[in-house]
């Protein structure tokens, strides 16, 4: 293993260690793993997202005999407080955390097996598309890691095993944002629309509900190496079209566009 020191904001994504009483963490809190039953199973990201920031997760396992799939978003909920106050986490996500506003606001919603597609074409400060790989105010990632790594990718659903589903949000509006969902790197018909992302904190939300049974927060903002730091910073300063102009051998070239 590598001793160099990474940047703090590329520190490894994981789930906060307060959760449904139902729910076990694994694999250093990458991993939530609901024990029985099904549900009380509400997990937080560990720590809160910055605007156009992806939270992704891919499904693990699901288990029969039970309706409803996982619910997803975003919430002002501050765990480390609910947990030093002594509060319980509600059973389901839906529709207690959404209506029960006491603690803090919630955007939450439930996968389906079908979803409303839309074609996304975003460049805003915090969000780009382009080309191989995705730009946001964390870092640079390719887009090929938002889709699931099953071979059948073309007749996966989104509530599927091995499915991959991502939250973000984008400010639209002075005080508002719009929160999306990625799945299997096709966008889904935006969500809520009316979020005061500059009242507060806000983290991703997971409740790892009826069929599904596990899932994995997908490792989005790794940088391995100074290569792919160096990489990192070249694109945030110019754009995909760009890189062939550059007086650089053609490996390199197809590296920076993510193609090698």
């Amino acid at each position: 293993m590598s001793s160099e020191k990474q940047p703090c904001s590329y520190q490894q994504t994981r789930f906060h260690r307060f959760h449904g009483y139902n729910l076990s963490l694994h694999d250093q809190d990458t991993v939530a793993h609901r024990e029985m039953s099904f549900a009380n199973a509400i997990v937080f990201s560990e720590r809160s997202l910055s605007p156009g920031e992806v939270f992704l997760i891919e499904i693990e396992s699901s288990e029969n005999g039970w309706s409803g799939h996982i619910r997803l978003g975003l919430t002002q909920l501050d765990p480390d407080a609910l947990q030093r106050s002594g509060h319980l986490l509600p059973q389901c996500a839906i529709p207690d955390m959404v209506s029960n506003k006491t603690m803090g606001e919630s955007w939450i919603c439930a996968l389906t097996k079908h979803q409303a597609w839309y074609d996304a074409n975003y460049l805003t400060n915090y969000f780009r598309l382009d080309g191989n790989h995705v730009f946001t105010s964390r870092g640079t990632f390719p887009t090929s890691i938002l889709k699931s790594s099953r071979d059948d990718k073309m007749d996966i659903l989104p509530t599927d095993v091995g499915s991959r589903v991502g939250v973000l949000y984008l400010p639209c509006g002075q005080n508002m944002a719009v929160m999306h969902f990625i799945i299997n790197g096709e966008f889904v018909v935006p969500l809520s629309r009316t979020i005061p992302y500059n009242d507060g904190p806000i983290r991703a939300v997971i409740d790892v509900y009826g069929a599904t049974k596990r899932v994995r927060v997908i490792q989005v903002y790794n940088v391995n190496s100074l290569q792919s730091a160096c990489r990192e910073t070249i694109l945030k300063n110019i754009e995909a079209a760009s890189v062939s102009k550059l007086p650089l051998p053609n490996a390199l070239k197809e590296y920076l566009l993510y193609k090698t």
